[in-house]
């Protein structure tokens, strides 16, 4: 039985640095884990992305997983069909679907963060009280979106997202184009963060977001949650 509908917003940019010589896109088991969960539990997941079509995959998660069953290509083989026929950010409607949900990806640093488009959606989801949820560099794509009153949706909210002690851990911290925790903080929110590779999840009311890929399936649970007995309040784990 469909429980619900799910959208899925996922980067199409496939290069970083100012050289752009570094293959990018989103970071696959963000994508998968939070999928499996929600689809096995009854929500239809559908898929967005700024330009629409194949979204990219960044090379490095396929080598690289958090989770010792997550099987990259195995994963892709079944579900391709959702990376290669993403929807046009521009055709997407806030009022079909029961939440949003942002994968990490280095991508969103480039392309979901300035987006106008990505920033309308966010704030329709955001005015009609649904489920948002990010995860690691995901949390870049709620950075633009702004309420009625013209302050960020993150203003006096509990966040998490990408540290910059795992940037550097990737070596990565001189390549992304800024520090996320530092600019979800500017943009008002108080941005917690745990240690490198730590599952954490912050719970602001229907905002969420996870710190890793290591809190994938705990940020999907708590999606679950969230959406079958929604309720105020905030909690940390």
């Amino acid at each position: 039985m469909n429980r619900g509908k799910v959208l899925f917003v996922v980067t199409s940019h496939d290069r970083m640095g100012v050289l752009r010589s570094r293959k990018t896109g989103v970071w696959l088991e963000d994508f998968a884990v939070v999928h499996d969960i929600l689809s096995e539990a009854g929500y239809e997941v559908r898929s967005a992305s700024p330009r629409g079509g194949e979204i990219p995959v960044d090379p490095d998660s396929m080598r690289y997983t958090a989770h010792a069953v997550f099987n990259p290509e195995a994963w892709l083989e079944r579900k391709k069909d959702l990376l290669l026929e993403s929807i046009p950010l521009d055709e997407i409607c806030h009022d079909e679907f029961d939440a949003v949900y942002y994968p990490g990806g280095y991508g969103s640093f480039w392309d979901l963060s300035v987006s106008g488009i990505n920033a309308e959606l966010l704030e329709g989801f955001v005015r009609a009280e649904k489920t948002v949820a990010a995860i690691r560099h995901g949390g870049a794509a709620l950075l633009s979106a702004k309420t009625p009153a013209g302050q960020s949706i993150l203003n006096g909210r509990r966040v998490t997202g990408a540290s910059d002690d795992e940037e550097r851990q990737m070596a990565l911290d001189r390549v992304v184009p800024f520090s996320l925790g530092n600019r979800l903080a500017r943009c008002g929110a108080e941005y917690i963060c745990t240690e490198p590779w730590k599952p954490h999840v912050v719970a602001d009311g229907k905002l969420l977001t996870g710190q890793n890929t290591q809190s994938a399936g705990k940020l999907a649970r708590t999606m679950l949650s969230v959406m079958e007995r929604p309720a105020d309040g905030s909690c940390d784990g």
